[in-house]
């Protein structure tokens, strides 16, 4: 039984600490190191209740993986960083220690190791991943604020590594900053790292700066996204974005036909792929004031919608003609039991004139043994157009004077008046009246 402070500095110097500075020294290799073996240790030293000590001994380990000081010149380290995982999930204390250390400064120093050797952006993640999960917290509103900011500075964090880094850390913050559950955050940040291979290109575009990858313009990003056919599923969120920030891109005038023949394939691509709208909610999330809008501005309908319109639209001439071929039956009607012409042509003009157009074809299909109607007929008719023709010009100089923004007052009935807009005209509902 260990019995005081001494004893228990010097078991875990033994039987920890000295095998972990012999692999740090390059005394043994990684794989000949007994990480298991060490593992063990740690659980035995939480099971004899003597973790204060050894997480004062671990923390120069904690700080070079947290710092990715242990990757410096000895690669990547995957079965130390495993180790310092187990250790830290067994160490009470942890959590504590590690939000006395600046995200910002960990993400700057592991995107100047990883920069050196173009190294994979998921070291960094799984550094990121073990201090959620070990329930790190800080100000997420203002350091959000504070990388959004800073990454639209072309000369804060211009390199394509460290802004993809400090891009990764920016959706981090926005996802924590949410009102969600702890288990929701978590769902949402492990979507964010399994689509960060295309989530850093749909950032590239949303910030107007490449990160993650060294291409040379977004034409090149773009053939690159058209390229992937796991990204197709999420194309259309790419498109989006490439629209949406098209005339700040940075693009030269020559470059443009390029950039739209790209659109055009990428528009392609989407006509053959059915979108995935799995990463919307956490696109609106990441950037909250501009998703929606562009959206609802560039997304293309898809194959689904255009075929529901479709089937919505001929739904409505169905009823339309019904509707049509039944008043036509009735004023065929009508005259047929002397009602006067004179009353027909009168309800005729209380219509639209298409529709009064087409009513009148009807009826004379109907009423072709009818010499009162055929007579009739071509002076009704006339008529209609007359207030087609009217109804038109009206129309031209009220658009007219909208697009020279003069207000516009219109006859709303018992001698008032009511000014409308362009909106008004084009939100103005159909129907067989006027």
């Amino acid at each position: 039984m260990i019995k005081n402070s001494f004893s228990k500095s010097k078991y875990i110097e033994d039987l920890i600490i000295k095998p972990l500075k012999e692999w740090e020294e390059g005394n043994i290799s990684e794989h000949d190191t007994e990480w298991w073996r060490l593992t063990d240790e740690v659980r035995r030293c939480k099971e004899m209740n003597i973790m204060d000590e050894l997480h004062k001994q671990l923390i120069p380990f904690y700080e070079k993986y947290l710092y990715a000081e242990h990757m410096r010149g000895k690669g990547v380290g995957h079965l130390f960083e495993k180790f310092i995982n187990d250790a830290a999930k067994l160490d009470s204390q942890f959590p504590t220690w590690a939000e006395s250390n600046d995200l910002v400064v960990i993400t700057e120093s592991w995107a100047d190791t990883l920069r050196s050797y173009d190294g994979s952006i998921f070291y960094y993640i799984s550094v990121v991943r073990l201090l959620l999960e070990q329930g790190y917290d800080t100000d997420w509103r203002s350091l959000s604020e504070q990388l959004k900011t800073e990454l639209h500075k072309a000369e804060v964090y211009s390199d394509y590594k460290t802004g993809e880094l400090m891009c990764f850390l920016h959706g981090v913050a926005m996802l924590m900053n949410t009102l969600c559950s702890d288990d929701k955050k978590m769902e949402n940040f492990n979507l964010l790292c399994d689509n960060w291979d295309f989530l850093k290109h749909f950032y590239s575009v949303m910030i107007r700066r490449i990160i993650g990858c060294r291409l040379p313009n977004f034409i090149a990003v773009a053939n690159l996204v058209a390229q992937q056919p796991l990204y197709h599923q999420y194309i259309h969120l790419f498109y989006c974005a490439l629209c949406y920030r098209q005339d700040t891109l940075g693009l030269k005038k020559k470059q443009l036909k390029s950039f739209e023949e790209k659109l055009v394939r990428i528009h392609n691509i989407m006509d053959e792929t059915k979108p995935s709208d799995m990463l919307n909610k956490l696109c609106d999330t990441l950037f909250p004031e501009d998703f929606q809008r562009m959206l609802d501005e560039f997304r293309p309908e898809t194959r689904d919608e255009i075929e529901r319109e479709r089937n919505k639209l001929r739904y409505e001439v169905g009823i339309l003609t019904e509707q049509m071929t039944s008043m036509a039956e009735k004023l065929k009607d009508a005259l047929e039991h002397s009602v006067p012409i004179a009353d027909i042509e009168h309800q005729l003009l209380r219509l639209s004139p298409g529709a009064a157009l087409d009513l009148c074809a009807k009826l004379t299909v109907m009423l072709s043994h009818n010499q009162a109607w055929m007579t009739s007929m071509p002076d009704i008719q006339e008529k209609i157009l007359q207030k087609k023709e009217e109804q038109d010009r009206q129309m031209s100089e009220l658009l007219l004077k909208i697009s020279e923004k003069q207000p516009v007052n219109v006859n709303v009935g018992a001698g008032g008046t009511a000014q409308i807009t362009e909106r008004d005209i084009v939100n103005q509902p159909s129907g067989l009246l006027e």
